[in-house]
């Protein structure tokens, strides 16, 4: 059997085919799969051992900006509580510890927080250490907790674990799981 030149036309004009098939769905397929830089920093080691009380260090975990941060022992919170059902939230998640990583994104609208550990003017007491979104004012605690503004939920938290002088964040321990307010 002769192949006729409208056979080969055929298979060429198949072939032609096949390949853009491949070519457009290659860019789809590997956009569904995480990126090889969220998949390396599912882990990020920060050493704490240079960190004062009241310090806050910026670091980033999965895309997201972080707070590492380290309070006096013991300190006491002097501040107001939003009375609602996630009054003290981040607090009660991160315990008695003094170390520890909060997500540095307001969950209003998901500008970067301010530290201000000499208090903020916008508060009563003024003097009190807190995080100020400067978008559109939202003000959380030390540990995340929103208390006023129009965030509706404190900060997130990854997990983490303490291990000497390194902080390990995206390790379950004193934190198991991402209590993730951004989803």
């Amino acid at each position: 059997m002769e192949a006729s030149r409208r056979d080969f036309m055929q298979y060429v004009v198949g072939a032609f085919g096949a390949v853009a098939a491949v070519g457009a769905a290659y860019p789809i397929l590997k956009s569904l799969g995480p990126s090889a830089a969220s998949a390396l920093q599912s882990k990020v080691d920060y050493d704490v051992s240079q960190l004062k009380p009241m310090d806050v260090r910026v670091t980033s975990w999965k895309g997201f900006p972080v707070f590492v941060m380290m309070l006096p022992t013991p300190f006491n919170w002097n501040g107001p509580v939003k009375n609602d059902k996630y009054k003290n939230h981040n607090r009660d998640i991160l315990g008695n510890h003094n170390v520890y990583a909060i997500i540095a994104k307001c969950t209003h609208l998901g500008c970067i927080p301010l530290w201000k550990p000499d208090g903020d003017p916008a508060m009563n007491p003024s003097n009190i250490p807190v995080f100020h979104c400067p978008c559109h004012g939202s003000i959380y605690t030390p540990w995340g907790d929103n208390i006023s503004g129009p965030a509706p939920l404190p900060l997130g938290i990854p997990p983490q674990a303490l291990n000497g002088n390194t902080l390990e964040i995206g390790t379950p321990g004193f934190v198991k799981k991402f209590w993730n307010p951004y989803a």
